[in-house]
Order: C-alpha cells, then sequence, then structure tokens
C-alpha cells in the first residue's frame, strides 16, 4: 500500500509538467472485456465455480486503463477491473510507475502483476490468447495475483535473437481464496528472475519466484496449533503454520506462424509448509489457423503431495488427546489436493479486429476419492470425471 501511495504522489508532482502540455497528448485510455457461460455436466460437484446450470459470474470482467505520459522516459498506468466472480475482489488491479532511460533498459515501481506464468501479465485480457481458460490457470487460486514492489528489466538483440532479462522483488498483502474461503494473508518478501527469448517464430521463458516470510490467518488452523502447543507437541503445531518458503518454476516455449502454433507450458511449486503441497503441471497445446477462424486442443496434466508430518498424538490413553489427535488427522485428511487431467477442445472465430467469440469443452478427469480441484462434492461415489462447457465473447479497445 505504501509504494501505492508513493506511485500517486509522483502524480501529483508532476501534474504541473503536465498540465502545460495538452492533456489529450499526455493520457491515454484503453481496456478490455469477457462475457463468459460455462456448464459442468455433474450435479454432485463443481469445479471452478461452475456447477451444473449454466453460470456467467465466474470469468466476466471489465477493465479500463489510462496511461499517464510524463516525460519521454517516464510515464504511469492504472487499471481497473470490475470481475464477476466471488474469488476476486473488484478495483485497482495496477498501479505503478514506468521509467526507460533507453531502449535496453526498463524499470517499474508500485502494483505489478506477479509473472508466476508465461501470460500473467494478461491473464485477465482473453483476447490474448486461445483458450478461455488456460490450462495452468486453475492453479491461480493457490498464488497471488499481485504484489508492490519493482522490477527491472534488461533487453538486447545477439543476432536475430532478442532477449530480456527482468528481476523483481515486493511484498504482498491481501487475500487468497483456497476451496471457496478467503484467507488473509501477508508476505513480506516476494523475489525472482525471468529470462526469456524470441527468435522468428519461436520464443521461450524461463522463471523462478521465491515468496517467504509468510503470516496468514487460517482461524481452523491457528487454533488447533495453538491447542497442539499447548498439550506438548510443538511438531505438530508448527505443521499447521505458515512459516517457511515457497519457490515456484516456470519454463515455456511457443511456436507460432500465421497458421499454425504449438506451445508448452511447465511449472513446478515447492514448499516447506504442511499446507501448501508440492505441486507440478504442464501443458501442450496446438492451433490451426484458417481466418477468421481457429481450432486448437490442449492436454494438462497437474499432481500434487504434501509433506505429512506424522501425528504424534496418542490415541486412547487420554480422553481429550484422543479427540486432539483425530482434530489433527481430519486437518490433515481435508486438505485439497490437484491431481487433475484434462482435454480442451476449442473453438475461436475473430469477428472483428478486437472482438473474438470463443467455444470450447474441456475433459476433466481427477483421482477417485481426490478432490482433483472439485469443490462442494455431495456424492462420496463421485469418479471425478466430468465436461466442462464454455461459449465467451472477448473484446479489446
Amino acid at each position: 500500500m505504501r509504494i501505492t501511495v508513493f506511485c500517486t504522489l509522483i502524480i501529483l508532482s508532476f501534474l504541473p509538467i503536465t498540465a502545460q502540455a495538452d492533456i489529450s497528448d499526455r493520457i491515454a485510455f484503453s481496456g478490455f472485456g469477457r462475457i463468459v457461460g460455462g456448464y459442468l455436466d455433474e450435479d454432485s460437484a463443481r469445479f471452478e465455480g461452475y456447477y451444473n446450470s449454466v453460470s456467467f459470474s465466474q470469468q466476466s470482467l471489465f477493465a479500463l486503463q489510462s496511461d499517464i505520459t510524463i516525460t519521454e522516459e517516464l510515464s504511469l498506468s492504472a487499471q481497473l477491473l470490475a470481475h464477476s466472480a466471488f474469488d476476486r475482489k473488484s478495483g485497482l488491479e495496477w498501479l505503478y510507475v514506468n521509467y526507460e532511460p533507453n531502449q535496453n533498459w526498463r524499470f517499474k515501481l508500485g502494483k505489478l502483476r506477479t509473472p508466476f506464468f508465461r501470460y500473467s501479465d494478461v491473464i485477465d485480457v482473453g483476447f490474448a490468447y486461445p483458450w478461455l481458460t488456460p490450462p495452468l490457470q486453475k492453479f491461480s487460486s493457490l498464488l497471488f495475483s499481485n504484489y508492490e514492489g519493482a522490477t527491472g528489466t534488461y533487453r538486447f538483440n545477439l543476432d536475430s535473437t532478442n532477449v530480456e532479462v527482468e528481476a523483481f522483488y515486493g511484498t504482498f498483502d491481501g487475500e487468497l481464496t483456497r476451496t471457496e474461503q478467503s484467507i488473509k494473508m501477508d508476505v513480506d518478501e516476494i523475489k525472482g528472475l525471468i529470462f526469456s527469448l524470441t527468435s522468428g517464430n519461436l520464443s521461450a521463458r524461463v522463471s523462478t519466484t521465491m515468496s517467504s516470510d509468510f503470516d496468514a490467518d487460517v482461524v481452523q488452523f491457528t487454533e488447533l496449533a495453538n491447542l497442539l502447543d499447548f498439550a506438548g507437541f510443538q511438531q505438530n503445531a508448527e505443521s499447521l503454520r505458515f512459516d517457511g518458503d515457497i519457490t515456484v518454476y516456470q519454463g515455456n516455449i511457443n511456436y507460432d506462424t500465421l497458421d499454425y502454433f504449438v506451445s508448452a507450458e511447465w511449472m513446478k511449486v515447492t514448499s516447506d509448509l504442511l499446507v501448501i503441497p508440492a505441486l507440478d503441471g504442464y501443458y501442450l497445446s496446438a492451433g490451426y489457423n484458417f481466418a477468421p477462424f481457429q481450432i486448437h486442443l490442449s492436454y494438462s496434466t497437474s499432481n500434487s503431495k504434501y509433506d505429512n508430518v506424522e501425528n504424534l498424538v496418542p490415541k486412547g490413553l487420554d480422553p481429550q488427546l484422543t479427540q486432539l489427535s483425530f482434530a489433527y488427522d481430519q486437518v490433515i485428511d481435508s486438505l485439497p489436493d490437484y491431481e487433475l487431467d484434462t482435454v480442451t477442445l476449442g473453438l475461436r472465430w475473430d469477428l472483428r479486429y478486437n472482438i473474438s467469440a470463443k467455444a470450447e469443452v474441456t475433459f476433466l478427469k481427477g483421482k477417485p476419492g481426490k478432490s482433483s480441484f472439485f469443490t462442494g462434492i455431495t456424492d462420496p461415489d463421485f469418479d471425478r470425471k466430468a465436461k466442462l462447457y464454455q461459449i465467451g465473447v472477448e473484446w479489446v479497445f
């Protein structure tokens, strides 16, 4: 928040300079939007908020962006976003100062997008990619999409190859929504590196992001941890606290021509926290263009593993300890898992240069007995298989 306020002060300090020029030459407005509807052919569970009734409230949104040119090197960007989903708050999505002293260097300071994935910067701009729901987007509920801090990028050429190296550092103070529950979380340190290159039709990117010094308010974990501590079972108590590091590794490669594209992306999450599992996943995608249409097929897979701590609280010796032991087992057993395979077939129709219509069906196959990204499961015999149908219209302006 302090960095956001600092960016606002920078704007105010340059208002006299901006006022000297024609304001229309200094300020540019743009935006984007999407209306997305979905239907899950399963009446005993939800997936990403969708259920067995048509819903347009999960991914529909509208955003307005303002870019203010202060000097040739200095500018400011702000984006307001209105979102229809429960797990996304509407409001100021980003606000940052951009400084480019020359063609090689670029610096940003303010509220920024956390660059976990290839499409992190434009994940809300559905018009920018083939799918209605990018294959790895389901991990977004586990990761914070914004942070407050700074980033520096150095750009250079090696023959016909464009290279970018970016470093970033910041903090996060906000809420995450996990299994339809909002969790207040503070992260004191976020840092990472991104290396990307482009050569003709080929592009690639690798990144690593480390987050440390967590402080999360999960009431049921905190209360149980305090009871375990009081009873003398510190190891089990510590396993329920947010005290450790999380590292996200990512890599992607893409080959795109006027006729077709092929792409792949991989991500891996390592964690010292019991309540956040080790995750890995990837997708493979290919598409064919026959203007104004594009057809694409994608396969994605993900799995997770918790570093469970042995329950040291004995059962049968004392009624209160037995109850405490079962309570710990219940919390561990309730942790969601993220093992899921999907196949998505989609069609895009570019109605105009800035408007597209899309339709896709995703075949979901989770692991029986696990949550597999499904929530609100009411039938114990549900086999974790379903189909998600989606349609949407997306635009930029």
